[in-house]
């Protein structure tokens, strides 16, 4: 662990001035749905929430867990995206939303990725268990070790699909889908996967599309939809806007067309109330660099502070500086200099990187002695 010494104070800091800039906050819409999290994927922090810890079913979102354990496994080199996969008399046989396998047809590995995620096919995502795990159930041993290795407290799994429900065991929490997707769309692949808008099955010679119903909108990156008698209409969705991500999830909602206008509800929102309290060029304080060309660079966030408020209390925050114990040139523009934490309350909310905002050299041994000359004078007047 890296050495810091504090700056030597803390501010509590009231960011009227961004009221103004922006305007009054809005209040958060009456929604419907049963459950439902806005989640700050930057901060991993609830943000507002509704029932977002209650164990419920929540239907095909299940086969977010589905994707994440291929995905890490493509990505180490365990599985190739090539696989030749054939599908079973149980894999074809499974119900619900499917791209129609029939016993024994071949299909790659990503084909049946593509439909598992766009399509939220069934069939596809059964075939895929079976191959990684000779089956089903073993498959959601593996699904079920992930969400205790992640923290998925309110998660268990007996399926890979999401058709069973809490009756059989098998649920989850707006918050924990919320953590899951986040996470999730930390990989590259993923990413990708669930922000196609169309893929092209070749064994099937025919186009699959995106079901998510808010990939037109600006900054959504994807996610998942879902829906059971059970489990009510669910959706979970990833949005990217002014470097800021936030997971939006509403489970046990009462029609599609309800959940996906709430979902969008709470995305509109959230983004409307987001504010950026420190820019990335906001200067926290210099840092000297003794044996360097300068002896003071500046320290900044690489990507700013926002918050997402409810109320403006929750725009409210102290800040405490850490720098670096014994910084020595040369040192780059964006090399990490200390460490900056936010509170609420006392109570810690992020610990974000401060960066160098310019670089500096190593300086000459007569630079060097000059330097040291320069901070002298400015502690004695100090």
């Amino acid at each position: 662990m890296k050495a810091f010494k504090i700056f030597g104070f803390t501010l509590l800091l009231v960011i009227a001035t961004n009221f103004c800039a922006f305007g009054a906050l809005i209040s958060p819409p009456e929604l419907s749905s049963i459950a439902y999290a806005v989640y700050d994927g930057d901060y991993n922090y609830l943000v507002f929430e509704k029932k977002a810890h209650e164990e419920r079913s929540i239907a095909s979102i299940t086969k977010v867990m589905t994707l994440l354990l291929v995905v890490e496994l493509v990505e180490n080199n365990s599985l190739s995206l090539d696989a030749i996969i054939t599908a079973s008399a149980n894999a074809a046989s499974r119900g619900g939303t499917q791209i129609n396998l029939r016993n024994g047809d071949k299909f790659t590995l990503e084909e049946l990725l593509y439909a598992t995620a766009l399509v939220s096919a069934n069939d596809a995502a059964v075939a895929i268990a079976e191959y990684v795990a000779g089956s089903e159930a073993n498959f959601t041993k593996l699904m079920n070790n992930k969400a205790a290795e992640l923290g998925l407290n309110n998660t268990h799994y007996v399926d890979c699909t999401g058709l069973l429900s809490i009756f059989s065991n098998n649920y989850s929490t707006a918050y924990d889908q919320a953590v899951l997707l986040n996470i999730a769309f930390q990989h590259e692949l993923f990413r990708r996967i669930l922000s196609t808008p169309e893929y092209y099955l070749k064994t099937q010679e025919r186009k699959i599309s995106n079901s998510h119903p808010l990939l037109d909108l600006a900054g959504v990156e994807g996610g998942k939809t879902g829906a059971t008698t059970p489990a009510g209409h669910t959706l979970i969705t990833s949005c990217m806007r002014h470097e800021k991500r936030l997971i939006i999830v509403t489970l046990g909602a009462k029609s599609r067309e309800v959940r996906n206008a709430e979902n969008k509800q709470l995305l509109e929102w959230a983004f409307g109330n987001l504010r950026t309290l420190i820019s990335n060029e906001e200067v926290l304080t210099s840092v000297i660099v003794p044996d360097g060309v300068k002896h003071e660079v500046n320290a900044v966030l690489p990507n700013g502070f926002s918050l997402v408020g409810v109320e403006e209390t929750d725009l409210e925050y102290e800040k405490e500086i850490h720098i670096l114990k014994k910084l020595r040139a040369p040192v780059e523009r964006g090399d990490k200099i200390g460490e900056v934490v936010f509170s609420r309350s006392n109570q810690e909310l992020v610990r974000l990187d401060l960066v160098a905002q310019q670089g500096t050299g190593l300086g000459t041994w007569l630079k060097r002695i000059f330097n040291k000359v320069i901070l002298l004078l400015k502690r004695k007047r100090m």
